[in-house]
């Protein structure tokens, strides 16, 4: 998932993209990648939306989003959610819930194929701001 694949989708018409499923189902992962929304699957269909939304922004969004973490890819997990609604997944992974998410076991870096060097000092930092919170 990249900022030429995104590019390379909104060159596609709309029409086009809602009656393949395969380019509508990665058009919504670049939305929910970049956005940080869940999406409703018995909802109705919202890929036009999705679509004008990348378009005015989404690429400059791209860019902006870059996560210091990413999960292996040979884990067979897809996405690891959270009773909050943010979630880890192979597309997504945010700074913040990752530290948090190894914060409550570090054990758990080993499902990660790229994480920062300083892992433990940010996972140290994160306690010491909650605990002064």
């Amino acid at each position: 998932m990249n900022k030429d694949r995104l590019i390379e989708l909104l060159t596609i018409p709309l029409e086009e993209l809602v009656i393949n499923k395969d380019l509508k189902a990665e058009l919504t992962q670049f939305y929910t990648f970049i956005y940080g929304v869940k999406i409703c699957s018995s909802c109705k269909d919202k890929t036009p939306t999705y679509y004008k939304r990348l378009l005015l922004d989404g690429t400059e969004k791209m860019t902006e989003k870059t996560s210091l973490f990413k999960l292996r890819t040979d884990l067979m997990v897809n996405r690891i959610s959270f009773e909050n609604g943010q979630f880890i997944s192979q597309t997504e992974a945010d700074n913040e819930v990752c530290i948090g998410f190894l914060k409550s076991n570090p054990n758990r870096i080993s499902m990660f194929e790229k994480y920062p060097e300083n892992w433990k000092e940010l996972i140290q930092d994160n306690e010491s701001e909650i605990e002064n919170e």
